[in-house]
């Protein structure tokens, strides 16, 4: 393409570029959050030495002028046949393990209007590459990106999810009246049950620590682990500490009686409010859910700020149901993708997609 040249940026280079990486950022339709340079250069820093990963960050010129930015990188994943494939990936999450943690809205960053004209380029650099296949995680199902993939490569959807993101220009009284009788109740009324409770905010990054040390408590004796691990534990350190320097950081923590019997994780970035984790005690009452009712108050919160717009609460269900669904917000689907682009991956995607059909088949057969 006339004028366009994708050129290699070094590791350097990627930690010095906040201010070109967060102009490209605000022309894309890139995730203003979990494209953001702080979140993406973080997630680098900790986990491409634990998984030696080779970094494939881009820059897109135009007669020498950077437009855009192609956030990836490539490690060799070794498969069942013992074949070696090169593949690529998003920075920001990781297919081959369970270490890291997930990033949604994942993206290229590139001139809204220029998609589908410079996503064929970016490839055709990636087959260069001798990359034998891409997957590409969380992509908003109503982006260019993924319509693009859709209609380009119909087969490559390996999985999809569903969040949910509620609009807060209404007063907070119209969203309650909205909503059902019984979840109402449970996210607003009973508030009114405990005896003496109080909602605080984490104001100094002294405060950081111990409110996450109170979420890995609460997930460790809900779900039987931490929700953070060490190196997880690490980056969300990173990025609350960034954050609540821009004054975009919102931890709050419900008390009882003085005890902390609920936290609220979330950041704000161009008028959304993003629900990055919640952890909560089980109440010694059945009618009560201090996890409900926390959320509740971060709703409540959203409602009130002039400047959210929205609420968004990402993918992922609850521990028994997808309790988001009743929150009266829109689906938002995600949708993970694999592209092969050798014989040698295109064989062994098709290969894979065989065998899992034949299971599928195996165990209707079985019902």
């Amino acid at each position: 393409m006339s004028g366009i040249k994708i050129l290699e940026i070094t590791c350097e280079e990627f930690f010095q570029m906040e201010a070109v990486w967060q102009d490209c950022i605000a022309k894309s339709s890139a995730n203003p959050l979990f494209s953001s340079w702080i979140w993406l250069s973080s997630w680098w820093q900790i986990w491409q030495p634990r998984l030696n990963l080779s970094l494939l960050l881009l820059g897109v010129y135009e007669d020498n002028k950077l437009i855009g930015l192609v956030p990836c990188y490539t490690y060799a994943q070794n498969t069942a046949l013992g074949l070696c494939i090169k593949r690529c990936e998003f920075i920001g999450d990781h297919t081959a393990s369970n270490d890291s943690i997930r990033s949604e809205y994942l993206n290229f960053i590139l001139p809204k209007t220029r998609y589908k004209e410079l996503i064929p380029v970016i490839f055709e650099h990636f087959i260069d590459c001798d990359i034998d296949d891409v997957i590409l995680k969380d992509l908003d199902m109503t982006s260019v990106t993924s319509r693009y993939f859709s209609d380009m490569h119909p087969n490559s959807l390996i999985n999809k999810d569903c969040g949910i993101k509620i609009t807060t220009i209404q007063p907070f009284e119209s969203y309650l009246q909205q909503l059902g009788k019984n979840t109402r109740l449970k996210l607003f009324n009973r508030r009114k049950l405990l005896p003496k409770h109080n909602l605080s905010i984490i104001q100094t990054p002294s405060e950081i620590k111990h409110f996450f040390d109170c979420l890995n408590t609460m997930h460790l004796a809900r779900w039987g682990r931490v929700c953070f691990s060490e190196h997880s534990l690490h980056f969300h350190h990173k990025i609350a500490h960034y954050f609540i320097k821009h004054q975009q950081l919102q931890c709050l923590q419900l008390l009882n009686e003085d005890s902390i019997q609920a936290v609220c994780y979330d950041i704000v970035v161009e008028g959304v409010r993003y629900n990055i984790q919640l952890g909560f005690h089980e109440y010694n009452s059945a009618k009560i859910s201090m996890g409900t009712l926390m959320l509740g108050f971060a709703i409540e919160q959203a409602h009130v700020t002039d400047e959210v717009l929205s609420y968004d609460l990402l993918a992922g269900k609850g521990k028994n149901s997808f309790y988001k669904k009743k929150l009266n917000g829109d689906a938002i689907y995600f949708a993970s993708y694999q592209i092969p682009l050798t014989l040698k991956a295109k064989a062994l995607f098709l290969l894979k997609r065989a065998k899992q059909k034949l299971k599928n088949t195996l165990v209707r057969n079985s019902q």
